[in-house]
């Protein structure tokens, strides 16, 4: 059997289903994350192999040995570059798979939670806890349902609807979408006045009006795309297309939030290679709220104070969406925790001038408990 037979073959048993429903579980949630770890490392000693053998770009043709017009050559380089991408896929697919996994994996034992990276170190030393999922977390285990672990990515594409294909385009252009580059200004140095003409002859400043005809305006890329890798991006694309476009922005927008950038640049989580500098082209109306987050917190930072990450990205959220209920829900804190928050940021003299009313019925409120409970306390004083 060929390289390539043994490869499909293999592939062949990576056709399996993950119930999302199941992964409550913390028995299944386990099993699923360890075989898709194992199955991924064994995934990326695949590439490695054929990326050595050449499957990368099998159309190279090494002259005197291969001739390009060969029929049988042609054909054994369209086999090999089928199944390196799909291996590539597949290990997309897992890369996927566990950054959403370890993002919603939790344990609670004596009061203290541990997730993510630290929940597997908690398990692999043996602690036995109360499994969870992360508050902390961005997943949505959902799109588990539309991954192709084998590889064939096609298959699934093909079986989506009308409208998740439209919405599978969209996704690609936004995953894609570079930064927007900033306009220069370039003087174009006349021939004269080049590198190899006297130094004498340089322009200054006082000629800017002179060349002004020579000038002209140049983009600069600044940025790549927000995912870079280009087989994340298509797999993500289709996993998410059923859910639509505002389902995976919310989920990168919290991402940004709930994450800090040196967490997005080290760890990308459910979305690998993801860029850890926000775009705005792709967080659109969360683009706001992340900038408003990291300037709190950098700010935080300065004054050698400390706040949770998560609690400053829900003040930011709340400050600029100016929805208190949907804050509660999307970062899965308790009423009394995010307003003593509030109180507390507030108090900081960070919040902004134009977010300011905002805060103003929580304030009084905590301030009219202050009054009772020290009335309360001074009333008990005088009885004894």
């Amino acid at each position: 059997m060929s390289l390539i037979s043994r490869i499909s073959s293999y592939l062949d048993t990576l056709k399996y289903s993950i119930n999302p429903e199941k992964l409550r579980d913390s028995e299944y949630f386990l099993s699923t994350y360890l075989k898709l770890k194992k199955d991924y490392e064994e995934l990326i000693s695949i590439r490695r192999k054929i990326e050595f053998l050449g499957y990368q770009n099998p159309y190279f043709v090494i002259k005197g040995i291969k001739d390009a017009q060969d029929p049988y050559f042609r054909k054994r380089a369209m086999e090999k570059k089928i199944c390196f991408d799909n291996i590539q896929h597949a290990i997309a697919a897992h890369r996927i798979a566990i950054g959403q996994l370890v993002d919603a994996m939790g344990f609670e034992k004596d009061g203290i939670i541990y997730t993510g990276h630290e929940a597997i170190k908690f398990t692999e030393e043996g602690g036995m806890g109360k499994f969870i999922f992360s508050p902390d977390g961005v997943y949505r285990l959902d799109i588990f349902k539309y991954l192709s672990f084998s590889g064939e990515y096609m298959k699934t594409l093909f079986s989506l609807s009308k409208e998740e294909r439209e919405n599978y385009r969209k996704i690609m252009e936004i995953l894609g979408e570079k930064s927007k580059g900033k306009s220069s200004t370039k003087k174009r140095i006349p021939q004269e006045y080049g590198m190899m003409g006297p130094k004498d002859h340089l322009p200054f400043k006082k000629d800017y009006l002179y060349y002004k005809r020579d000038l002209y305006d140049e983009t600069i890329d600044l940025g790549r795309s927000p995912i870079y890798d280009k087989h994340i991006r298509k797999v993500l694309s289709i996993a998410y297309a059923p859910f639509g476009v505002d389902a995976i922005c919310e989920d990168i927008a919290l991402f940004y939030l709930k994450k800090t950038y040196i967490e997005r640049k080290i760890y990308g989580g459910p979305f690998p290679t993801i860029d850890p500098e926000p775009n705005e082209a792709l967080l659109g109306k969360f683009y706001k709220t992340v900038l408003l987050k990291e300037k709190m917190m950098d700010t935080l930072r300065e004054m050698n104070l400390k706040e949770k990450n998560s609690l400053v990205a829900a003040i930011s959220y709340y400050l600029i969406s100016e929805d208190y209920d949907k804050t509660l829900l999307y970062f899965s804190i308790e009423k009394n925790e995010f307003d003593s928050a509030l109180i507390r940021i507030d108090n900081y003299g960070i919040v902004p001038k134009e977010n300011k009313h905002l805060l103003e019925n929580i304030v009084k409120s905590s301030e009219k408990k202050d009054i009772t409970k020290k009335f309360l306390q001074e009333l008990k004083g005088a009885r004894g």
